[in-house]
């Protein structure tokens, strides 16, 4: 007998589904592809269970005849390649004609479809082994999809399934990215029947960004416009002033497909130079047009990757794009004023007074004037704008003042379990982006144990009507999504443990709340943060492990002047 055999067809295309089908999103993304590849100007998405129940979607785009209905549970079967030339110039989201038979490979998928004006649709079911059955259905005008019990006949895969809130928020990025790439097509998405997002057709990206996002947030966003070499860069991205701890909020499209793409990514990090804090990301919505010849889209088996004829080109224009749109918005703000660099300079060869020794200098008035007792040593001084160094019995100690105020922020929320509420004097409505609405909802009753209460308002509007005193009032907004963001983070992870979720919410609040490394203190307030760092359980680790403070001896002190 041979060792070698052909594969039967279930098992190949179970493979096929293993490289297209990762989760429930992998399923709505090839779905919503279809739908506009179709022509569809209205998709609904319904989710049950973060998909794991149900995933049905509904296009109002071309449909199909019973023939193309029956062809397209077939493996490469597609409308949108006909020769081998086409695979190099592709203008379509999807064309390896796998979507469809994967998903139903693992999954009871159901296919309604008629053409418009159509007398009578069709009904195409996928029963288990791969068996069809194919009915005459009421004409639809476009195409129902319906897929449920994903991975049911492959529980090694299913049992890999994140929890419900984790594939739902995968669901929502989907969407998102295909409701910003395509302005004018509305979508809408629904989940347990809560309806999550509602966009209305426009040929706006900015309106369609303010639906998505709010006004509020997209106001901190500029444009940009560029084209070289016949590369057109165009969206949106971030001022200099705003930036996020983590890197949500950054999309790339090229010719409106969704993609991952580092040599962009890198091209944008670059234009912002020392503009970005240490730590912090932009946020950006950067489309790049481009001939489709330019570009290879069939490199990865999702289409989320991609690789370009020219990648020198490519980077340099969305640099030069992104760094002239910064810069333009500089020199608007600055007007005819001096240069950032000039401005640093006082007179020709005399550079600003903010060097360790000036500040030495501006807190202890009297210690150089001429004919005066030099008073005993400092307790504390400031080291340029984030540290403070202080004077100990066992040595020099240098304390970083914000991860020193994360520490001791970090243990009083943690120990502010069920307190009470605060209520502000005036209640502040909130508009968040979908996937954030939903998991500060869901998590209403953990935040209310910090003292933040937070009610539904309609829409993807929140009221908050109490925050905890030790928070600022001026940014509720970002203090939501810096928590949404923590949550999320926590979720991803796979624990599920209350005291990480309350130790992760704290965390965040701390952070939100902390002194910045760059804003000045004044004595009382640096008396103060020394006493309480003393006071925490675990003075010399702020919540995310970094040092808060750090000792060098007297004996390391002699060491480094050469004494024993």
């Amino acid at each position: 007998m041979p060792e070698i055999s052909i594969l039967p067809e279930n098992l190949v295309n179970k493979i096929a589904a293993g490289e297209v089908i990762e989760r429930p999103a992998s399923v709505v993304r090839e779905l919503i592809d279809n739908s506009i590849d179709a022509g569809a100007t209205r998709i609904d998405i319904e989710i049950l269970h973060g998909g794991k129940r149900l995933i049905r979607v509904t296009d109002n785009g071309s449909g199909m005849d019973r023939d193309d209905a029956i062809l397209s549970i077939e493996r490469h079967a597609t409308s949108k390649l006909k020769t081998e030339d086409d695979l190099f110039r592709i203008s379509t989201l999807g064309f390896r004609g796998e979507a469809l038979p994967a998903i139903a490979s693992v999954s009871k998928l159901t296919l309604i479809t008629s053409r418009h004006n159509g007398s009578e649709g069709t009904r195409v079911e996928v029963h288990p082994g791969g068996k069809k059955m194919v009915i005459d259905a009421p004409p639809v005008s476009g195409t129902v999809v319906e897929v449920r019990d994903i991975f049911y006949n492959t529980p090694a895969r299913r049992k890999f399934l994140k929890a419900t809130s984790t594939e739902l928020s995968h669901i929502i990025d989907v969407v998102t990215q295909r409701a910003l790439a395509y302005p004018w097509i509305s979508f809408t998405l629904r989940h347990n029947n809560n309806e999550l997002l509602n966009t209305r057709t426009t040929d706006s990206l900015k309106e369609r960004l303010e639906e998505v996002y709010g006004g509020e947030f997209v106001s901190d966003l500029m444009e940009i416009q560029g084209e070289a070499e016949g590369i057109r860069v165009h969206g949106f991205i971030s001022m200099p002033s705003f930036h996020t701890k983590r890197r949500t909020h950054q999309f790339i499209f090229i010719n409106r497909r969704a993609v991952r793409n580092p040599l962009i990514s890198h091209a944008i990090y670059t234009s912002y130079g020392q503009t970005l804090p240490k730590d912090r990301h932009p946020v950006f919505f950067l489309f790049l047009e481009l001939e489709p010849g330019m570009v290879d889209v069939n490199v990865h088996p999702a289409k989320m990757e991609v690789r370009f004829e020219s990648p020198e080109t490519i980077h340099r224009c969305v640099e030069e794009a992104v760094y002239e749109a910064l810069h333009h918005n500089d020199r608007e703000e600055r007007g005819p004023q001096e240069s950032s660099y000039d401005s640093g300079i006082k007179e020709e060869g005399s550079v600003r007074e903010d060097s360790l020794i000036e500040d030495f200098k501006g807190s202890q008035t009297d210690f150089f004037d001429e004919g005066i007792a030099t008073p005993p040593p400092p307790r504390y001084f400031r080291i340029g704008e984030a540290f403070i160094a202080t004077i100990t019995d066992n040595g020099l100690m240098i304390v970083d003042q914000h991860a020193a105020h994360e520490r001791i922020l970090y243990e009083r929320f943690l120990g502010m379990a069920d307190t009470a509420p605060e209520p502000l004097f005036l209640p502040v409505r909130v508009e968040l982006p979908p996937r954030e609405y939903e998991v500060i909802l869901r998590h209403r009753e953990d935040l209310r144990g910090f003292g933040i209460e937070i009610e539904e308002f309609g829409g993807r509007d929140v009221i908050v009507r109490a925050i905890p005193g030790e928070l600022h009032r001026s940014d509720i907004r970002g203090l939501l999504l810096d928590l949404a963001s923590g949550i999320i983070e926590y979720e991803s992870s796979g624990i599920r443990q209350e005291d990480e979720l309350r130790e992760g919410i704290a965390s965040k609040l701390a952070c939100h709340r902390s002194v910045r490394g760059k804003e000045p203190l004044n004595d009382e307030e640096i008396v103060t943060l020394l006493r309480d760092l003393d006071r925490c359980r675990e003075p010399d680790r702020c919540p995310h492990g970094r040092p808060t403070r750090i000792l060098i001896s007297m004996d390391e002190l002699r060491r480094m002047f050469g004494r024993r």
